[in-house]
């Protein structure tokens, strides 16, 4: 009874304060963004027709430039499935085809970033087909035209390497083919595209839909990589951290509030010890922002899964670990407030510890990055190593190697704040990616950090914060 006694004294605070409405108004807009997030699967023409009629949009703007080169056009035409039914598991064929005023324009095609040519259109379609497939194929259409200048030959008396020479050798070179018989003012490539990577219909692109209606251009993703992005940036970053904020804010008041003339000696005076005091006040403020944030995540997690139909309960963790995360800024927000009864006080302290153990963290993770990749420099034979790792260079440009093992020691005492966000990302990535997804992001890679270690040391600095206070409130004379 005493514990909802003081629940209900923090309910009324934040209420007062219109802080409880501005979070529930802030959560609900975030539940309204994202449920006007939609999802369209989209046919491999669709993804390969929208960048070339980007790309002319884009050359459309230097009229004087587009005309020069002919008034190129690029499109895909007869597509070809193998498996029309399930169209992600398909291999597909198709001719893509670029024309032009006349047949001279194709030469000074080739000497622009425009796609003609084998070699470049591969790269081009490579390029734009690397997550979705294995292996692009291409045949007829025009060679590479080579036009690049070469170094040149040590042996040739005539030059000696003089640029003038080899810029003059270049110029006969773009002549000469420029000389020979221009080729049709239309140039058709076969493509074959094998080995689809999507291991479902949900890992095939989608097009993403805005406020329900509005269709981006080139905004498109599978449906696993918009949800994912959604809950772990949207939701899990920036959404998280605004709510991170508020919520230091809003409870940074309670415990001075408390500690008022006249308040604290209404308080004292009932059957109740300080210490029980002030941790049901601490637990007080936590199931505050336990409340809220279920509220947020329950609610966009029902907006995802009836706008996508791909519910993924592993989202639901970002509640209790987010909490447990606002646990430790809460923690040194409540030392501070009673160390100095201050509210502003207790918002700075705790922005400022956040910042610092997060940064702690950030770079204890660069650290062991560093110290792994001279790791794998050293065991890997010379001909696999895959570039030089200098075990003396220095971290962010000013931790030199004899700082890490303080860097470390540090690491060791602070709240694993940084560690935590990281795992909760792969949680969620886990719940709604699939295993090529994953491993393309680095997660198929086991975490440095276990949940014991994360949790326990993170546990462990709540426990001795809280017990600073407890002790401080219980010898000092108010």
């Amino acid at each position: 009874m005493q514990f909802l006694a003081f629940l209900k004294d923090s309910y009324r605070e934040a209420r007062n304060g219109w802080m409880l409405q501005i979070m529930l108004a802030l959560a609900s807009l975030l539940i309204l963004l994202v449920a006007c997030i939609g999802y369209r699967p989209i046919t491999l023409e669709d993804t390969l027709s929208q960048p070339l009629r980007m790309m002319k949009w884009g050359l459309s703007f230097d009229k004087q430039g587009y005309e020069r080169l002919g008034s190129p056009e690029a499109v895909v035409e007869n597509f070809v499935s193998t498996n029309p039914a399930e169209p992600w598991r398909a291999d597909y064929t198709f001719d893509y085809v670029v024309r032009v005023e006349k047949g001279a324009d194709i030469r000074k095609l080739q000497r622009s970033p425009f796609p003609v040519g084998r070699d470049g259109v591969k790269r081009f379609f490579g390029d734009m087909l690397r997550e979705t497939y294995e292996t692009v194929e291409v045949s007829g259409g025009l060679p590479e035209l080579d036009v690049k200048p070469k170094r040149p030959d040590p042996d040739d008396d005539e030059g000696d390497g003089d640029p003038p020479f080899a810029k003059a050798k270049e110029k006969d070179k773009k002549e000469k083919a420029d000389d020979g018989p221009p080729p049709p003012p239309e140039s058709r490539y076969k493509m074959t595209v094998r080995g689809s990577k999507a291991e479902d219909q949900l890992a095939w692109p989608h097009q993403v839909t805005l406020l329900f209606a509005f269709e981006p251009p080139g905004v498109m993703m599978s449906l696993r990589d918009g949800v994912y992005l959604t809950e772990d940036y949207l939701i899990n970053g920036f959404g998280a951290w605004i709510l991170l904020l508020v919520s230091v804010v809003i409870t940074a008041g309670f415990i001075p509030t408390m500690l008022g003339k006249g308040s604290l000696d209404l308080i004292v005076s009932k059957p109740i010890g300080r210490t029980r005091l002030l941790v049901y006040k601490y637990l007080g403020g936590l199931t505050f922002i336990l409340v809220l944030t279920a509220y947020a995540v329950l609610g966009v997690w029902a907006a995802i899964g009836l706008r996508s139909g791909l519910w993924a309960p592993n989202f639901l963790m970002v509640i209790p670990l987010l909490t447990f995360y606002f646990a430790v800024l809460y923690a040194v927000s409540t030392l501070a407030a009673v160390l100095t009864r201050s509210t502003i006080v207790a918002i700075l302290v705790t922005a400022v510890a956040w910042a610092g153990i997060w940064l702690v963290g950030k770079l204890n993770n660069a650290v062991e990055s560093r110290e792994e990749a001279v790791r794998e420099m050293r065991d890997a034979p010379p001909d696999l190593r895959r570039g030089p790792q200098d075990p003396e260079a220095r971290v962010w440009f000013i931790f030199a190697p004899g700082s890490w093992p303080y860097v470390k020691a540090v690491h060791a005492v602070t709240p694993r704040t940084y560690q935590l966000d990281e795992r909760l990302g792969r949680v969620i990535a886990e719940g709604v990616l699939t295993p090529n997804q994953r491993k393309a992001l680095g997660h198929d890679k086991p975490p440095r950090a276990s949940w014991a270690e994360i949790l326990g040391v993170s546990a462990g600095f709540i426990a001795v914060a809280i017990g600073l206070g407890c002790w401080r409130f219980t010898t000092r004379d108010y």
